[in-house]
């Protein structure tokens, strides 16, 4: 009995040493006990030659056997690695990583082990690349400018027990991991052109690769050991570092990755047919055999744009050689695109003029060529071979060609699997017009491809987390999913990015330092957004030292009037084409009306943070500085011969993103808003605003009372979508990214405008609903909040509005009518109708 008891407690022991929950006082690894390793040269400034892989990047596999002589009972473990990480268990693939942080904020994975153990031999296998060797250089890809790293390594800690309760500890560190150089994986800037901030595409060749190496029946007997690096470290208890990482639990859930999809359809280049053993093979029920010395290139179309690990079966072939181009489009001659465009809309027009150094346009039919970045592979003739690269690619096209050797070779399976952030979306909305409807679908669409580990402005080019963007696509995430966690995690991680004096990065995680004053605003403005929509006022609290400090460099930079002027770094605001790189004139000469509106702007938001974590007096001094520097705003910028905002005091320039500041910051009178709108916003002799312009420009609407206008300026989103787009582009020349996070904002409007739910509170705690009725006979629609729901439908016939709002019993919820009329929600039900006598 004894010895049982003795036994119960070194299990309970052993359980809190893997984080299981039974001790949650010990649950967090990391401490004390595991240590990064990687090969021997990692204790050197770079790897001999004949200690390297030959390749860009660093490439190393590990292994662990370890025996369970009656099978696995429970095992958990925590894994992390510089720069990336592929883990598989007995040959199954159950995760990659880390999510991207930075080195202070090195992420780590946690696993359960249990459904992939079995009896005898078992092992644990790694692909880890390290990435730090190679510089990042957009022009010519590079490493990936969202993949932060020191050196490269390898970190796990944790254990199984056996069916008999025998403990098997699997931490780096100890005894027992083999590594080895992995030699078939390189990489290459193929094709490079514009600008890509993902880094090297792959090129692999797998007669290089050990075969079967994920295998616990693997031989690694001529591996050597793997090499200590140093101890591993959790991120809150570094106190005289040894080790460059500060370890932190990852803050989101893994990325989901779907079933294998199949191509929607194929093309040979320049528009032929395949035949019908492509068509199987397409449809997952074929092969096709590609005869010996011959190439074969088709077009594959997944039918619309996604983000997605393509997937490549083959047979046979030795010496074979394979390429995949991804392409968001295809593209066409001049030529060709001039005489399609006569007679188009000029935005349209410019869709024929992507690059300046190269010659085509864009198209969806079958007439294009594919141009872009691609992966290699050469296969090493074994049978059911398969490719898949190690980071998702963004397409709605790919070209595969394929080049045999002395022998055939069979294409046993083709696709893809689509990954992008495990997003739900249980928002809804309908309504009258079905245009409006496809302009929401293709919003969410957007999101959710700019949603990943991070957000990004766009998957194809950058894969970056920018603060404007992010403002964008966090909110239209949060009110229509309900989830918050990649929120959170981008405002933590702008609040880490800060540099000394104070601004946070306009991009982070990032390799090249880029800092966009207005972009610190952004930030603030996505804090406001997160706790209305999340309620969560700890992970305010936990960044308001950042927001007063952003605050304070504003402050530090205000010319005598208190105004920010004459401000250092990249004063980028919006892609207006009369703009050089974006810049409003004035920029470097002293204040300008957009930035001091976003200033202004800013501190009416930080008082409102104050305000809800109770500090009150804090509250009252920015509401002070708030209404003095509208003041001065007001007289530094507003014309009254021309009844606008002036971009730069004295004129003579004036924009629509300038005069949309002026009136969301508060600095326009009603008077002035009066004299406005008849030249705002669709006075040609205004500045044009990109698509990211006119969210500013759609609140400047609402605040003007002039909402209801908001169909009359969807009509570049409509072009995009009648032009056969799924996803919005960057701005208005389609000069790049044709899938791009800012331009999905107009669903924001038809949740907060046309349905008109928008919260008071944090946590939609108190909420308002003031739909508009926008041109529209009807709308219906729901928007996620933390406490569940709000549906509302409305209808709109011969002078009579009705309207039924649904909403969780605990929510104070008030609707506003468009009749003028105010009321209150009792028991979670509202439902009226009101005559509106019109003018």
């Amino acid at each position: 009995m004894k010895r049982m008891k003795i036994m119960k407690r070194r299990i309970d022991i052993f359980r809190s040493s893997l984080f299981l929950g039974a001790y949650p006082a010990m649950a967090a690894p990391f401490v004390q006990r595991s240590a990064w390793i990687w090969s021997a040269e990692g204790t050197h400034a770079a790897p001999a030659p004949e200690s390297a892989s030959p390749s860009h990047y660093q490439v190393r596999l590990f292994r662990r056997v370890f025996l369970l002589e009656n099978g696995g009972r429970e095992g958990r473990i925590a894994v992390s690695a510089d720069s990336r990480y592929v883990l598989y268990c007995n040959g199954a693939l159950i995760g990659r990583g880390p999510a991207r942080g930075d080195v202070h904020h090195q992420f780590y994975d946690t696993y359960e082990l249990a459904p992939y153990l079995h009896r005898g031999a078992n092992v644990l296998a790694a692909l880890v690349l390290d990435m730090s060797h190679v510089a990042h250089r957009p022009a010519a890809l590079g490493a990936p400018g969202g993949v932060m790293t020191y050196a490269g390594g390898f970190l796990l800690e944790g254990g199984v027990v056996d069916l008999n309760d025998r403990m098997e500890i699997l931490d780096t560190g100890a005894a027992g991991w083999k590594v080895t150089v992995d030699r078939s994986y390189r990489f290459q800037n193929d094709g490079t052109r514009f600008e890509g901030y993902h880094g090297y595409f792959e090129h692999r060749v797998s007669a290089e690769a050990p075969a079967d190496w994920t295998a616990a029946s693997f031989d690694d007997s001529a591996w050597p050991d793997a090499t200590v690096l140093y101890r591993a470290e959790r991120l809150e208890n570094r106190r005289d570092p040894a080790s460059p990482y500060g370890l932190v639990a990852r803050m989101i859930p893994p990325m989901e990755v779907g079933r294998v999809a199949r191509f929607a359809a194929g093309v040979l280049p320049g528009g032929g047919k395949p035949g019908a053993e492509w068509k199987r093979l397409a449809a997952g029920k074929g092969a096709v055999t590609i005869p010996a010395r011959s190439t074969v290139r088709i077009i594959l179309d997944a039918g619309r744009m996604t983000t997605a690990y393509p997937l490549v079966q083959t047979d046979g072939g030795p010496g074979a050689h394979i390429r995949l181009t991804y392409a968001e489009a295809l593209r066409l001659p001049w030529s060709t695109v001039g005489a399609r465009m006569l007679g188009r809309p000029q935005s349209l027009a410019n869709l024929a003029s992507h690059f300046a150094d190269e010659s085509s346009g864009w198209t969806f039919d079958a007439r294009g060529h594919v141009t872009g970045w691609s992966d290699r592979w050469e296969p090493a003739g074994r049978p059911r071979e398969v490719f898949e690269p190690w980071h998702w690619r963004s397409f709605r096209f790919v070209e595969l060609e394929i080049v045999t050797a002395e022998e055939p070779m069979e294409l046993t399976d083709l696709g893809y699997r689509f990954t992008a952030y495990p997003y739900r979306v249980e928002a809804e909305f309908a309504c009258s017009d079905p245009r409006l409807e496809r302009i929401w679908q293709t919003a969410l669409h957007t999101m959710r491809l700019c949603s990943h580990e991070t957000f990004v402005d766009c998957p194809h080019y950058e894969q970056m987390q920018y603060a404007g963007d992010t403002m964008i696509t966090s909110k239209l995430a949060m009110l229509s999913t309900g989830d918050y966690a990649l929120s959170r995690q981008a405002l933590l991680q702008f609040d880490w990015s800060r540099i000394p004096d104070g601004l946070t990065q306009s991009r982070y995680p990032s390799r090249l330092l880029q800092v966009i004053p207005s972009w610190s605003l952004h930030w603030i403005t996505s804090i406001r957004d997160y706790a209305c929509c999340s309620g969560d006022l700890q992970t305010v609290n936990e960044v308001l030292p950042g927001v007063r400090v952003v605050l304070d460099w504003y402050r530090r930079h205000a010319d005598p009037s208190g105004l920010p002027s004459r401000l250092p770094y990249w004063n980028i605001t919006d892609w207006c084409s009369w703009w050089p790189r974006g810049v409003v004139p004035g920029a470097d000469e002293g204040p300008t009306c957009i930035i001091s509106a976003q200033f202004v702007q800013a501190l009416a938001e930080a008082a409102d943070l104050h305000g809800w974590v109770g500090q009150r007096h804090e509250q009252r001094r920015l509401a002070t500085e708030v209404k003095t520097l509208r003041g001065v705003l007001r007289r530094r910028f507003w014309s009254r011969d021309e009844g606008l905002f002036f971009d730069k005091p004295g004129g003579p320039e004036v924009s629509q993103y300038g005069n949309a500041w002026a009136i969301v910051c508060g600095a326009a009178t009603a008077a002035d808003r009066k004299r406005m709108l008849a030249r705002f916003p669709a006075d040609p002799l205004l500045a044009p605003g990109s698509f990211f312009c006119w969210h500013a420009v759609f609140r400047a609407l609402e605040a003007a009372g002039a909402y209801d206008r908001l169909p009359e300026f969807l009509g570049p989103w409509h072009e995009m979508v009648e032009a056969g787009l799924d996803t919005f582009v960057e701005e208005n020349s389609y000069w790049r990214s044709l899938c791009h996070a800012w331009s999905a904002h107009p669903a924001l409007e038809f949740l907060a405008g046309v349905l008109g739910v928008k919260a008071l509170e944090p946590g939609f705690a108190t909420v308002r609903v003031t739909p508009h009725r926008c041109g529209l006979r009807e709308a219906r629609g729901q928007v996620c909040t933390p406490r569940g729901p709000i549906t509302v439908a409305w209808t709109w016939e011969k002078g009579r509005f009705r309207i039924r709002v649904t909403a969780p019993r605990e929510l104070q919820v008030e609707i506003g009518l468009p009749d003028g009329s105010d009321h209150r929600m009792t028991h979670g039900r509202f439902e009226t109708e009101v005559v509106i006598h019109e003018a």
